[in-house]
């Protein structure tokens, strides 16, 4: 038994970590090769090229790098050309998998997409390319199915998300910051975690206008905890850049423990992304920052036009339930006026946390059993 992975970011990594491990349980001297990271490899994944590289972000970024890219996604087509797996899965990583797959699928492999494109936001004639990638693809929010079935009669398997089933719908906050090492039983502080990406471009923006505005609250008389961590040792060297500012505030940085964090977070500042799913789901009132390079914006207002929503809590909720402070809205004291909020307004945050624990509660299945039965399944068609 051989099985294709394809995970283009932390992410990615993060859900591919315990589907590698569903597999080998059912699967134990299955073959599991491509491209991950370290909690796939933990898992028993072989990666056979450094997942940093496919970790890009905005459109000037991969224009720069493409060349780079374009070599990694011919080798690895290469390769399972002639080392054919029974199954390909692309997890998420649209621009990189879906041609990988398209190409497989030629080739006579069976291919799967985990995690929607998000078509339903901005370019929807990629249901052209996913349509000759793949017959099925592997949803994690749930409006994804009726999407793809009303709009393209196509089969979108809702299969929830992982985060949603290992993260308790009530979180005892106590016990990670003892896990944490943090003594704070005998304090009222608040806890706010800061979380300002995973890829270098993100944190080099965001961190710095983090940092200003966390040090114009505590300018104002606010008194918290602050937690960050350090996504990837990569990132060390920007960390560093900003060291005084951190010592400062006295931020306390850990190495990777975001998981741990959050969940022993009473508010969190954060970047967009995956990361305000697994906030929404530890049941977290946050505020959403982002910024990309001025081009990429620009291109991506030309393509995407005006979209109401970017943070999954909001999408998911359909309304914006917390703030998202997106381009040149994310200024320091945009940052500032909104997180003197999360302190300020109990009542706003009780509703928050209300509706965030109705959304986890739709949201819970498990995960990489049903993915692995349908992979099962698919694999059985072809015996």
């Amino acid at each position: 038994m051989r099985i294709g992975i394809v995970a283009g970011e932390l992410s990615g990594d993060q859900l591919g970590g315990t589907l590698v491990a569903k597999l080998k349980e059912k699967y134990p001297h299955a073959i599991i090769e491509g491209i991950g990271g370290p909690k796939m490899e933990a898992s028993g994944f072989k990666s056979l090229y450094p997942m940093d590289a496919l970790s890009l972000i905005g459109f000037l970024e991969i224009v720069s790098r493409g060349w780079y890219i374009l070599n990694i996604r011919s080798k690895i087509i290469n390769y399972f050309k002639q080392n054919k797996p029974d199954i390909f899965i692309g997890i998420d990583a649209p621009d990189f998998n879906l041609s990988v797959e398209r190409k497989l699928r030629v080739a006579g492999v069976k291919t799967i997409h985990y995690v929607s494109p998000k078509i339903w936001v901005w370019r929807e004639y990629r249901i052209k390319k996913i349509r000759k990638a793949t017959d099925k693809i592997l949803a994690i929010l749930p409006f994804e199915v009726d999407y793809y079935k009303k709009k393209h009669n196509f089969e979108a398997i809702f299969v929830g998300h992982p985060l949603a089933k290992s993260i308790p719908v009530n979180i005892d906050r106590s016990r990670y910051r003892k896990e944490l090492g943090l003594e704070v039983e005998d304090t009222t502080l608040p806890i706010l975690s800061i979380l300002p990406g995973s890829r270098s471009n993100e944190v080099s923006r965001l961190l710095p206008l983090f940092l200003e505005a966390l040090q114009k609250l505590v300018d104002s008389g606010y008194k918290f905890e602050a937690l960050m961590p350090l996504a990837k040792p990569s990132l060390q060297p920007i960390f560093d850049q900003y060291k005084k500012q951190i010592q400062k505030l006295n931020i306390k940085v850990f190495s990777a423990k975001s998981h741990e964090i959050l969940k022993a977070s009473d508010y969190s500042l954060l970047a967009s992304g995956t990361a305000t799913l697994e906030a929404m789901l530890c049941k977290l009132p946050m505020v959403v920052g982002y910024k990309v390079s001025a081009l990429s914006a620009f291109l991506g207002r030309l393509l995407i036009g005006n979209h109401s929503f970017w943070a999954f809590p909001n999408i998911l909720h359909k309304s914006e339930i917390i703030k998202e402070l997106i381009q040149e809205d994310c200024t320091v004291d945009n940052l500032y006026q909104e997180l003197k909020k999360l302190f300020d307004d109990k009542q706003r945050n009780d509703y928050i946390i209300h509706e965030f624990m109705n959304i986890h509660k739709n949201m819970i299945v498990d995960t990489d059993q049903k993915i692995v039965d349908i992979l099962d399944s698919i694999i059985g068609q072809g015996s």
